[in-house]
Formats: C-alpha cells, sequence, structure tokens
C-alpha cells in the first residue's frame, strides 16, 4: 500500500509520496521502507510520474521502465500537451520488446484469460448453484451452465469497450482462442466442480471479459502524469490504471484527469490509502461516510416501524422506496455541507499557497496518515522517508525533499554520467 498527494495551482504542481511497500503475500509479507515512487519522466523537468498500488507492471519494476522511459525520450523536444507523454508512455511499452519480448507477453495472455475464466465460472456458480453441485445428475449441471454461459454471454454483450483496446483488438484475439482452448479444457476436466463447462464457450467469452472487466479480477497500477506540455501555462494531471498487456496490446484506462486554467481553481488530491488525508480535505472518510450510511438505514427503518407498531398501515414496497430515496437525499445533503465547510475553504487557500507552503502541507499530510497507520493497524504499509517534488513552468521539476540509497557524495561517476545525459539539452543552447 501507499499514500500520495497531488496538489496544483497555478504557480505549480507539488507531488508527494511515502516510500513503503510492500511485497510477499500472506501470512509472511514484507514490508520495506525504501521504495521510490516519484519520477521525473522527461529530461527537460517538465512532468513527473508517480506510482501506487503495484510496483511493477508484467514483472517489470516500474522504476526501471519509467526511467528507460526517460531517457528513450531523452533526444526529444518537449512534446506539447501533457496528454502527449501518456500517448508515449503507452506506445513505449506495447513496442518495446527488450521489457516485454513476446514470450512473456504469450504466458501473460494464457495467465489472464485463465483468470478471466475462472472470474466467469464462479459467477456462473453463485447464479446458478446446480452447476457446481455433485449431487444433481449430469444433465442438471450441463442445464445450469447453460444458462449460465447464456446470462454470462448477453451481460458481456451489453458492455463497453471502456479501455485502451477496441472491438478490432477483440476480434484479434478471439483468434487466439483455438491455442488457448485446449489447455482450459484440461483444467476443467481436473477440476470437479467444473467438470461439465466447455471450454469452446468459454475461452472467447473470457477473453471478452478480459478486455470489458478487468478491473475485477487484475491487478492494476495507478499511475498519474502530472506537469506541463510545451504548449501549456497552467498544470495539469492525467491518471490512468494500467493492467498490462494483452497480447501485444496495453490494456488501461483514464481515471481521471484535471487541469489548472483561468477558470478552474486549486487542486488537492490524495491517492492510495488516504483516510486521515480525506479527513483533513473532506471532513470524512470513506469508513466515516459507510458508518452513516448503516445507521442511517438502520433509524429510518426504525421509524417506519415505529409507525407501523402505533397503527400505521405502510404497504412494503411504498417504505422500501420511501426509505430509498430519504435516505439518498441525506447522504448527499451531509457531504455536501461538509465539503463546503472543508474542502472549498481548502481549496481557496490552495490557491494562494506558494511552491514550499505546498511542500509543507503534503508532506504534513503524510505524515498524518502514518501515523494514523502506525497506531490504529499492525501492518506496515504507509512509512519511510517522503519525497516531495514540484514543477513549475520556469524552473521545472525541484526536488524539496529526496532520499537516495547512496550518498551522491561518493559516487562522483554517478554524477558524472548523470550530467552527460544533459549535455546534448545544454549543446543545443536551451535553458
Amino acid at each position: 500500500m501507499t499514500s500520495e498527494v497531488l496538489m496544483l495551482n497555478k504557480d505549480a504542481v507539488v507531488i508527494a509520496a511515502d516510500s513503503a511497500v510492500t511485497t510477499g503475500r500472506d501470512p509472511h509479507p514484507r514490508y520495506s521502507k525504501a521504495a521510490n515512487k516519484i519520477f521525473d519522466v522527461s529530461i527537460h523537468g517538465n512532468v513527473a510520474a508517480t506510482i501506487f498500488a503495484a510496483a511493477e507492471i508484467d514483472r517489470v519494476p516500474w522504476e526501471l521502465v519509467l526511467k528507460q522511459f526517460r531517457r528513450h525520450g531523452a533526444k526529444c523536444l518537449p512534446l506539447p500537451k501533457l496528454e502527449a507523454y501518456v500517448g508515449a508512455l503507452t506506445s513505449f511499452l506495447e513496442e518495446n520488446e527488450s521489457l516485454f519480448p513476446t514470450s512473456l507477453r504469450a504466458s501473460l495472455l494464457k495467465s489472464r484469460v485463465f483468470q478471466a475464466a475462472g472470474f466467469l465460472l464462479r459467477q456462473v456458480e453463485a447464479a446458478f448453484p446446480d452447476f457446481s453441485d455433485s449431487s444433481k445428475t449430469p444433465e442438471e449441471r450441463v442445464a445450469a451452465w447453460n444458462a449460465g454461459k447464456a446470462a454470462v454471454a448477453l451481460d458481456l454483450a451489453a458492455r463497453v469497450y471502456e479501455g485502451s483496446l477496441s472491438a478490432t483488438d477483440h476480434q484479434n484475439l478471439v483468434g487466439q482462442s483455438a491455442v488457448l482452448e485446449p489447455e482450459l479444457a484440461g483444467i476443467l476436466a481436473q477440476t470437479p466442480e467444473y467438470l461439465h463447462a466447455d471450454a469452446t464457450t468459454l475461452t472467447p467469452l473470457a477473453i471478452e471479459c478480459l478486455i470489458k472487466q478487468p478491473n475485477e479480477f487484475l491487478s492494476s497500477t495507478g499511475l498519474v502524469f502530472a506537469g506541463y506540455g510545451a504548449d501549456e501555462i497552467f498544470p495539469s494531471f492525467v491518471h490512468l490504471e494500467l493492467y498490462g498487456h494483452i497480447g501485444s496490446k496495453l490494456l488501461w484506462r483514464e481515471a481521471n484527469r484535471y487541469a489548472i486554467t483561468h477558470d478552474n481553481d486549486a487542486l488537492i488530491l490524495p491517492f492510495a490509502q488516504s483516510s486521515m488525508i480525506d479527513r483533513f480535505t473532506d471532513g470524512f472518510d470513506a469508513k466515516l461516510r459507510g458508518i452513516i450510511f448503516q445507521e442511517s438505514r438502520a433509524a429510518f427503518d426504525g421509524a417506519i416501524a415505529d409507525m407501523m407498531g402505533a397503527g400505521a398501515v405502510i404497504p412494503t414496497e411504498l417504505s422500501e422506496s420511501v426509505i430509498r430515496e430519504r435516505q439518498s437525499s441525506f447522504m448527499s445533503s451531509w457531504q455536501k455541507k461538509n465539503w463546503e465547510a472543508n474542502f472549498h475553504p481548502l481549496r481557496r487557500v490552495l490557491n494562494s499557497l506558494s511552491v514550499p507552503e505546498m511542500g509543507h502541507l503534503a508532506e504534513s499530510l503524510l505524515v498524518l496518515e502514518e501515523l494514523r497507520e502506525r497506531v490504529t493497524s499492525p501492518s506496515e504499509s504507509v512509512g519511510g522517508p517522503i519525497d516531495v517534488a514540484a514543477i513549475t513552468k520556469a524552473e521545472g521539476l525541484l526536488w524539496l525533499k529526496r532520499k537516495h540509497f547512496f550518498d551522491p557524495r561518493l559516487n562522483p561517476r554517478y554524477l558524472s554520467r548523470s550530467r552527460s545525459d544533459y549535455n546534448w539539452f545544454e549543446e543545443s543552447g536551451d535553458e
């Protein structure tokens, strides 16, 4: 897990991130407090990227990927718009055979199609229990499978391609069903509860599910680009969710974006673990919202029960409709008032904060998040040194706080190599 904060106003964009990362799995996870999560991805210093949720993509560390991406674009002029860096990165990932060889992509495709197949089988099992019930006859189990796969097919057909893949990509992947189907059939034959599913139908359904519902069963990396395109006066950010390669294509989707303009105010936005930050900025967090939702429902149900106990006749359909409508109105109302009392004043203040003040605020919010995690949770999923970077239109990327796993003073050759990466830029006469 991790915790990060992004701030933008007309003067700058500031990014802060902790250094905690979890490796391994239960029951023996390992916690490290030395991860880098903010990266300078343009040699011109105009764009940074920060990652959360996953430290690697398709078995390659993000730190390696993003530093290679920066080196790849070192001889290029700065791109005109921030969103152009999104396109440049996704193209770099799709075309890079060194980082992601064909054999790896084929292995990942097979694994992910099988994950999608497992997700669909569990859906059918939940909706049509006879499918996996060993006490039922083979005919009953086959009938349940046929009903389940028909329901799944209808559901998938109604879904749109929300990510980066299209109908053409879908058809190209379906063309590989014949390669994947025999192995999937072997897995089904060795799984008693799914014995009556047929791989011929399941394989293309799994491929469709993979590119339409990846968030249901695949892990993803949150990646945020922030900074300035060459033609942009004010900063902006683009938030992506990347799932990895599906064959030769990269599966990703845009989750959010925002640009400071003459009319758009400053923004503060947390990523990943953010309960204390949410309480500071919004006045509440997801846990408090959930508690209020449950307790308000109980209160509304109790009011109806009291009226009926006093002799009022209230049809169940009417009471359910009224409770649902009034609770929705209540939830919207109190959240709106919290935002008016907390978030909007903070946002107005953020408009006028200097770069050092933004950096101090971002760091302080992460310290609060780390403190809460340390005293309330047995895990160590937030913590370690806090890195803070700022990007301005004039100065480019500047580190306000940055950790190193080495002492730069003891590594003059590293510093010399780093300077050589920028020599072409200096020799061009630009400043």
